[in-house]
């Protein structure tokens, strides 16, 4: 039936095109028509082309602010922009945002946009309607994440120093910082230039600058995500590696699960306001559920691994600042201990000054130094006491560049304590 009739060839491409960079989108599309991919349809992320033959076609990019993605059917203002450009030979290709594409098949089409002034004033509002307030919410969220984390390594040093999978996962959300934020500087820097240079009767300044930026910066944090693989699977941290290479596929499909429950809705005539709706919450439901499936799948590892027969002084987790040993118990006296190996001598005091601390986080618990080091054999030796000045059972023990945590239900004694340290081989 279809012998003689030639299969229609597309192809798909992510895109990372700042919204206000209509110069941009308008090379890159010509340019992939020059190739013979033509622009077929415009989605959210990803844009799908059709194989033709190569075709000098020209581009343009014009901004309605009140459009809306959720909208089933297009603005006044957007409709009667498409009328007006299909009588000057610019045919709608689709949505992007708050940004309009046309496209045209004459030599020297009649511009769409003939005032540079109106032109920064649309593209500024259209900014403004979703842009900015999504990456500010971004950035804020991310700084959120940094001031927590920053929280943690302050209460626990060695317990983050320790795992490269902490370490990395931090600097990539102190990455993602810095991509948006310079995205959004971006944009200040570049509405200010063009503002300058309207006004001076010239046109909006290219945004080349903040476009490189914004593709090397992508390739950068690329470059990291396989590095931060790389280096976790080295370490011996595979689960890391595991987790977020699942996380990253989780979010993807996330993503393509929202964009074509969006565009279905759309397609139904289902209202703005009722598509947002059921966008909001099937990207709250999907999102716990995918946060909880990827965590058990990449977690998964660790808790059906068998560590009864581990050798305790073979370091559990361990990066270039600190070694943390796995945890362990001796049968007589009973104790149960932790190690930490710091491995550079500045943080030393610190990580020691932070566990001390962080036995005195619970207001009925206070840790005091004791003048037991010489029963123990150790540098330093504190004790974790009630608020009434009743000895527990837990001590904390500095020795050369160890930390050791102690904890003896039954107390212990002074010939206790050396045997403890003796049997740990510290």
């Amino acid at each position: 039936m279809n012998e003689g009739k030639e299969r229609v060839r597309y192809k798909r491409q992510l895109i990372n095109f700042l919204l206000f960079d209509y110069e941009g989108v308008e090379a890159h599309l010509e340019k992939m028509a020059a190739k013979g991919w033509i622009l077929d349809t415009v989605g959210q992320n990803v844009w799908k082309y059709r194989k033709e033959e190569p075709a000098k076609l020209k581009y343009a990019v014009t901004y309605a602010p009140d459009a809306s993605m959720f909208a089933p059917e297009p603005s006044g203002n957007q409709q009667t922009l498409a009328d007006f450009c299909a009588q000057a030979g610019w045919i709608k290709v689709g949505d992007w945002s708050q940004a309009q594409i046309f496209v045209s098949d004459r030599e020297n089409p009649v511009p769409i946009e003939t005032d540079e002034e109106i032109r920064l004033d649309v593209i500024r509002e259209s900014m403004h309607k979703s842009w900015i307030p999504a990456n500010v919410v971004l950035i804020l969220l991310m700084v959120f994440n940094t001031w927590r984390s920053i929280n943690n390594f302050e209460r626990d040093p060695v317990a983050n120093l320790s795992s490269y999978w902490m370490l990395m996962t931090q600097v990539f959300v102190f990455i993602a910082v810095v991509l948006v934020s310079s995205n959004l500087v971006g944009y200040i820097i570049w509405m200010k230039k063009s503002r300058r240079q309207v006004a001076e009767g010239g046109r909006c300044c290219s945004p080349g600058i903040v476009r490189q930026l914004n593709k090397w910066s992508l390739i950068g944090a690329g470059a990291y995500f396989v590095l931060f693989i790389l280096s976790t699977i080295s370490e011996g941290e595979s689960f890391a590696a595991k987790y977020m290479i699942t996380y990253m596929i989780g979010f993807f499909g996330l993503v393509a699960i929202l964009n074509i429950t969006r565009e279905a809705l759309k397609k139904r005539g289902v209202s703005r306001e009722a598509n947002i709706a059921v966008f909001v919450i099937v990207d709250i439901v999907l999102a716990f559920a995918m946060v909880g499936i990827v965590t058990a799948f990449a977690m998964s590892d660790i808790f059906s691994t068998d560590h009864s027969n581990d050798d305790p002084y073979v370091p559990e987790v361990q990066s270039t600042f600190v070694a943390a040993y796995t945890e362990g118990q001796l049968p007589a006296p009973e104790v149960y201990y932790e190690i930490s190996e710091i491995k550079m001598e500045g943080l030393l005091q610190f990580c020691f000054e932070k566990t001390v601390a962080d036995y005195e986080k619970f207001d009925f618990w206070v840790v005091k130094e004791e003048d037991d080091e010489k029963a123990w054999g150790v540098d330093k030796s504190y004790r974790e006491y009630t608020v009434d000045g009743d000895p527990g059972s837990s001590w904390i023990l500095l020795r050369d560049n160890y930390i050791i945590e102690i904890y003896a239900p039954d107390g212990l004694t002074a010939g206790d304590k050396a045997a403890v340290l003796s049997k740990l081989g510290i």
